[in-house]
């Protein structure tokens, strides 16, 4: 009896099978998502080209494909839930979804000709126009972040967090390069220190000793055996529960209230949500921006006295007012306080404890919204995840990827069996970024039928893991096939998203422009706030006959714009003095 005949690989086919096995079959994925979602799962459609684009070994266009999915499929459950109309069916194009996890280096602002500036690095913090490129010294700086080798013949990522001089002076470096500095002179410089160290040490002294982010690059086998990878293997793709400490009566079910300027419709299902983003790369920006895109209201507020990663501004502002406020004032503590008690949603992406510290921590905003009738939403993203002995580390995308299995994989894919490499484009980062926007919508759900506060966790290592476990790599065969097709790009352990990103993005244009930089999967978004137009990725899902409307309220900006109040007019693009509601 002979075998059946091999499908040729197709990148749609495969990312339904990691929608319906990975996430709507899978046990650990499922317990967390209500319970009647696969009935709706049916209605979610996959196209595109068959061959994968991205040459990174782990099967990122299924990922984000089924994870897209999986924030439809939410958005169809809340129109039947609160709104009362039949689901639609929605379309995910998985060449489209390719581009939302590198969205921020494909946003672009372009003139009445249509011409267009370039990538968003060095921008100005108030009117994202393109500055000029790193000086040579920033080099070294830039290179605190990237992955050497430590005394005992481990991988180490090191991390230069938003300001590289705490990272360089715990490993005993200077805080400036020089003007003569290459990548591999610099990246050089760096090795040598970071070989003075065993991997335990450097990850004792980084973590424990500086507050500094840094992580071994552990294999996947080693993280998930790790007592903190087993703290965390329940987790599934996010953790929702509802606040225990209700006031006497409880806080009544309901949805959100009506507010002046927006509609909330099935066309635009979040309309008159009010949501906090306290959250600054590139995970928490994401969830908000996501939500924003149904009609959300939101309100992003950053310290003017701590650095912000502005190069993301073009992508992942829109929808967003930005005020600034700085918490060690309490006037300014007071303006937050009156923030969140208005708002539905609050959102943390600040390393674990940093804002409780302040007083905003979760149970502190639960006690502030207590006595109202309806409830609130918390989430919280961290790198880890929210159990274990390193829940409290800072952490970033390419930290996860070094702690999960991830970057040691892409650099043995690449025939480098000990060195590990950090893909290019922050993929856990904005895949997490998609599942924090499910799950806010999953706790909204819950507030709306049961009522109640409800806090939401999720972490880039919860995503992290469920790609390794549930995704996982491309077939040998279609690896290859795949890496081939660029001339087997080859990258090193010291080379950073900085290097990777427009090395790949070059790749990309040459050989799967028709493919990939299709006109249909961008769109032109003018900002009244900086007087500019944006070309960036459109949104993924495509709603039947336009059902759900994917916008946003108002333009991108710089920080520090709006005042810090919530305007009786959420249509306004700028918030300015006596434009606010009572809170």
């Amino acid at each position: 009896m002979g075998s059946e005949p091999q499908l040729e690989y197709s990148v749609p086919r495969e990312s339904e099978a990691v929608w319906r096995r990975g996430i709507l079959a899978n046990d650990l994925v499922r317990r967390h998502l209500p319970q009647d979602l696969d009935q709706l799962g049916g209605l979610v459609r996959f196209e595109g080209d068959a061959e994968p684009s991205i040459p990174v070994n782990w099967r990122w266009a299924e990922s984000i494909s089924a994870l897209k999915a999986l924030e439809a499929t939410m958005v169809n459950r809340l129109l039947v839930r609160k709104y009362g109309v039949e689901p639609v069916e929605v379309t995910i194009n998985t060449d489209h979804a390719s581009l939302f996890v590198m969205s921020p280096a494909l946003a672009r602002i372009v003139d009445s000709g249509g011409d267009g500036d370039g990538d968003g690095y060095g921008l100005d913090p108030d009117t994202l126009q393109r500055g000029p490129a790193p000086a040579a010294e920033e080099v070294y700086r830039l290179l605190a972040t990237s992955i050497y080798k430590t005394g005992d013949g481990r991988c180490y990522h090191t991390h230069g967090d938003l300001d590289a001089t705490a990272t360089l002076a715990a490993l005993g470096l200077p805080a400036s390069g020089t003007a003569a500095d290459t990548v591999e002179s610099a990246a050089q410089r760096i090795q040598a220190k970071v070989a003075q160290w065993t991997a335990a040490e450097l990850d004792e002294a980084m973590n424990e000793q500086h507050g500094q982010a840094g992580t071994v690059a552990w294999s996947a086998d080693e993280y998930l055996a790790s007592a903190h990878g087993q703290a965390n293997s329940g987790a599934g793709l996010y953790e929702l529960q509802r606040e225990g400490g209700q006031r006497e009566g409880g806080q009544r079910a309901g949805w959100w209230a009506e507010s002046g300027g927006v509609e909330s419709s099935a066309r635009r299902p979040l309309g008159g949500l009010k949501v906090l983003d306290l959250s600054r790369v590139i995970a928490g920006p994401t969830i908000t921006r996501s939500l924003a895109e149904l009609g959300a209201s939101v309100m992003r507020v950053t310290s003017p006295h701590l650095p912000d990663h502005i190069s993301v501004h073009r992508d992942l502002n829109w929808g967003k007012w930005n005020a600034s406020l700085h918490l060690r004032d309490s006037a300014d503590r007071d303006a937050l306080r009156r923030l969140i008690q208005d708002a539905d949603v609050v959102v943390d992406g600040y390393r674990p404890g940093a804002l409780a510290r302040l007083g905003f921590g979760r149970d502190d905003i639960f006690a502030l919204v207590r006595d109202r009738e309806r409830g609130i939403v918390h989430l919280r993203e961290n790198c880890y995840g929210w159990h274990g002995p390193w829940a409290h580390r800072s952490g970033w995308q390419g930290i996860s990827d070094a702690c999960c299995g991830v970057s040691l994989e892409f650099g043995r894919a690449m025939g480098l069996p000990d060195e590990a490499v950090t893909p290019p484009f922050p993929n856990s980062d904005h895949c997490t970024g998609v599942i924090g926007c499910v799950a806010v919508l999953h706790a909204l759900m819950e507030r709306g039928e049961h009522g109640g506060s409800y806090g939401v966790d999720v972490a880039l290592n919860y995503y992290s893991h469920w790609l390794v476990r549930s995704c996982g790599a491309y077939p040998a065969d279609v690896w290859n096939r795949l890496w081939s097709r660029y001339g087997k790009p080859a990258f090193r352990h010291y080379h950073n998203t900085r290097h990777t990103v427009p090395a790949v993005l070059h790749l990309l244009r040459r050989y799967r422009q028709d493919v990939l930089f299709r006109p249909a999967f961008f769109a032109r978004y003018y900002s009244r706030a900086i007087d500019a137009t944006v070309e960036r990725v459109r949104p993924v899902a495509r709603f039947k006959d336009d059902a759900v409307e994917l916008a946003y309220n108002v333009g991108t900006r710089g920080n520090g714009t709006d005042l810090p109040e919530w305007p009786l007019d959420l249509a306004v693009e700028v918030v300015q003095r006596g434009e606010g509601g009572p809170a």
